[in-house]
């Protein structure tokens, strides 16, 4: 008799995941353990139900809808809850039954999720990664990526179903220790959610993309500079100009220091209001904008780099966040500075890997010319000792241990 532990995974990631931490924690390291993974994801590309192979794991698409105003949004709405009701018949025909059914993210897959644990007497699990509906929230109150009242309405309506779904799960994984104590505040039982932040691939030696980043170096005309570096989402919401601001008052200093910014906005707008600010503050020559890198070419950019950054504005959203950033950093063995957001200063504090500092553009600097003023052995030193912890700590076989360690403590309905 099989003793496969099969999971329908309904997740709100757009397909293929920009990050390898799903891939890798769950259709490979929990694989080890026996779970297998059928996926309900979106796609921006399907135009009905379709499936594919991810590497041995299934994955329905449905199409990912984007509503442009008010009507829309809950003509988007239903039409969501349509093609989810849709495909989870179509995976319990096809895969079923199930032994867990997962969220990650969406709340209206989180009822549907709900739904089917219900019916089939399995456990719920929900999967936070963001706060994204008070993120969206805060879209309106700032009047940016579009109309106010969709952001708002679209805001409260999420946090709304996701709270009261969060409540019936039967184990919730949040991103970070200060998201739990956050969901805590909603009335979610602590005993109920187990942390699950960010993690990185330490398999690989960093020194396997030198050879790239001494490729990028020439290509992008930084050889002999000093690099800092910036991977990661730049949509206005992160305010990164700051980094705009930083540089200003590094450059006296560091005349050959030079910025790499490597990703990309929610839209193509985000970018060139970045470009436009660092014109403004008169850094454009310091600043490289990439665009987005293919997943496989970041580290090579970080490895061209002297020292990464990772500045988060400490408001309601970002406070509760556990930056992916950060940890490639570390993995890479490069230094870091970052801001004073619990994740950061707590992984910081415990690796020794950068520097932590406030949201403070003079002490930002300051500690990014600490780093820049360091040696090649003292450099090198800090490096070693993030790779060092985030190998003992976040790599995504620990993080699967953990996952498993989780799901073990379920019960059947």
């Amino acid at each position: 008799m099989s003793t496969e532990r099969k999971v329908l995974f309904l997740c709100a990631e757009i397909f293929p995941p920009p990050y390898a931490f799903l891939h890798k924690v769950f259709n490979e390291y929990l694989r080890e353990h026996g779970f297998r993974f059928v996926w309900i994801i979106p796609s921006v590309e399907a135009t009905e139900v379709e499936e594919i192979d991810w590497d041995g794991n299934p994955v329905i698409l449905i199409p990912k809808i984007m509503p442009h105003d008010v009507i829309e949004v809950f003509q988007a709405y239903l039409q969501h809850l349509q093609y989810l009701k849709e495909v989870s018949n179509l995976a319990f025909e096809q895969y079923g039954p199930f032994h867990i059914v997962q969220v990650r993210d969406d709340p209206a897959m989180a009822y549907i999720a709900w739904q089917i644990s219900r019916k089939g007497k399995i456990p719920f699990v929900y999967q936070l990664s963001h706060l994204k509906e008070e993120e969206v929230l805060m879209y309106s109150q700032m009047g940016i990526y579009g109309s106010k009242l969709k952001n708002w309405i679209m805001g409260q309506i999420g946090l709304a179903i996701r709270n009261r779904f969060l409540r019936k799960a039967d184990l919730v994984f949040p991103i970070s220790d200060y998201m739990k104590e956050t969901l805590a505040g909603h009335g979610i039982p602590s005993n109920k959610m187990v942390a699950l932040p960010e993690g990185v691939d330490t398999s690989v030696d960093p020194k396997n993309f030198d050879k790239k980043a001494q490729d990028i170096r020439k290509n992008l005309g930084l050889e002999n500079k000093k690099v800092i570096v910036y991977v990661g989402t730049m949509n206005r919401f992160r305010q990164l100009d700051f980094l705009f601001e930083v540089l200003k008052h590094i450059l006296p200093q560091h005349p050959r220091v030079h910025l790499l910014m490597v990703g990309g906005g929610k839209g193509p707008r985000d970018l060139e209001w970045l470009k436009h600010r660092a014109s403004a503050l008169g850094v454009e020559g310091n600043v490289t904008f990439t665009g987005w890198a293919p997943r496989e070419e970041v580290p090579a950019y970080i490895r061209a780099s002297d020292v990464g950054v990772s500045p988060f504005f400490p408001n309601r959203v970002l406070m509760n966040n556990s930056p992916i950033k950060l940890l490639e950093y570390m993995a890479l063995e490069i230094p870091l500075v970052a801001t004073d957001i619990p994740e950061q200063r707590k992984i910081i504090e415990e690796s020794g890997g950068g520097i932590c500092v406030p949201w403070d553009t003079e002490k930002f600097a300051g500690a990014v010319k600490e780093v820049l003023s360091f040696i090649h052995s003292e450099r090198h030193a800090m490096g070693q000792r993030g790779r060092a912890w985030v190998k003992k700590h976040r790599d995504f076989c620990v993080l699967a241990e953990a996952v498993y360690r989780a799901y073990d403590g379920l019960r059947v309905h």
